[in-house]
């Protein structure tokens, strides 16, 4: 169970200079909790997907610091991971995780489980590209080939999710997708149990628990700036003025326009569209 952080500007910018410092200093705190590793990733100048991942704590890290501050992109991620169902704490295991074409990467918040039945839904090129040992990863391959069929981001991530809330309706799917022409947030996690017996485990709990980590905990938010930003982030920072996005949705952010589509998930394929532009 994880954090997760993402903008879209319409010029190179940084966390800081779209959600604020203290914004993002409060993202930073919520490693004291999630505490197994972060990573960022973004969108370099090339179309490439940068990245950068260690798997210790965040909390107080002075690099993590410095990647919430820089380095300038039309699109970035951060994640904070809070590792659960016995994973080991590794980099191989820590997100976000980008193809090795450098070309799309993924942060998920959620657990898939049993992950011996999401592993065979996967070809076998697909588990034998995967490095680490997670659901998550699962996930991304899945996506993956999806978009090897020749779907775009958004379409390969709706069709994907759409699949895996039909045949794991406990899971969560919260994650945030980028590529070269679309950043993706989906928010599917309605049945999805709050993990409070980690928190417990992590002796951090009550009074203590960051802002929402409670039934709300699995919320994500979304922010339009006056300059045309695009924010979402997970619950634990203040997001007063954000607004929710819908229950089983899919949201995709064109790069070159800064614009949002966001599709609510029917028990169908296709489900409805709401176009809002950003």
């Amino acid at each position: 169970m994880c954090r997760l952080l993402a903008y879209v500007a319409p010029a190179p910018s940084t966390f800081s200079d779209v959600i604020g410092f203290d914004q993002g200093a409060a993202f930073q705190r919520l490693a004291r909790l999630h505490a197994d590793g972060w990573g960022t990733m973004w969108l370099e100048e090339t179309g490439r997907v940068g990245r950068h991942r260690h798997a210790g704590g965040g909390f107080r890290n002075a690099e993590l610091t410095n990647y919430l501050n820089g380095p300038r992109a039309r699109a970035a991620v951060a994640h904070l991971r809070l590792a659960t169902g016995g994973l080991s704490i590794r980099e191989e295991n820590t997100h976000p995780f980008v193809a090795r074409a450098a070309d799309v990467g993924l942060a998920h918040n959620g657990s898939i489980l049993p992950v011996g039945d999401l592993r065979s839904l996967l070809a076998a090129s697909s588990l034998r590209e995967c490095d680490g040992a997670t659901d998550s990863e699962l996930y991304f391959a899945l996506v993956r080939e999806r978009r090897a069929d020749g779907l775009d981001l958004g379409d390969a991530v709706t069709a994907t999710v759409t699949m895996l809330r039909e045949r794991f309706p406990l899971a969560s799917l919260n994650a945030i997708v980028l590529d070269a022409d679309q950043l993706v947030a989906v928010r599917a996690s309605t049945h999805a149990i709050v993990p409070t017996e980690h928190f417990v485990e992590r002796g951090i709990v009550d009074d203590d628990l960051p802002p929402a980590h409670d039934e709300a905990y699995y919320d994500l938010r979304v922010r339009v700036g006056d300059d045309g930003s695009v924010a979402f982030a997970s619950s634990g920072l203040d997001t007063t003025g954000w607004e929710d996005l819908p229950l089983d949705s899919v949201s995709v952010v064109d790069l070159a326009t800064v614009t949002m589509r966001t599709r609510v998930l029917s028990t169908t394929a296709t489900g409805s569209f709401a176009v809002v532009d950003a």
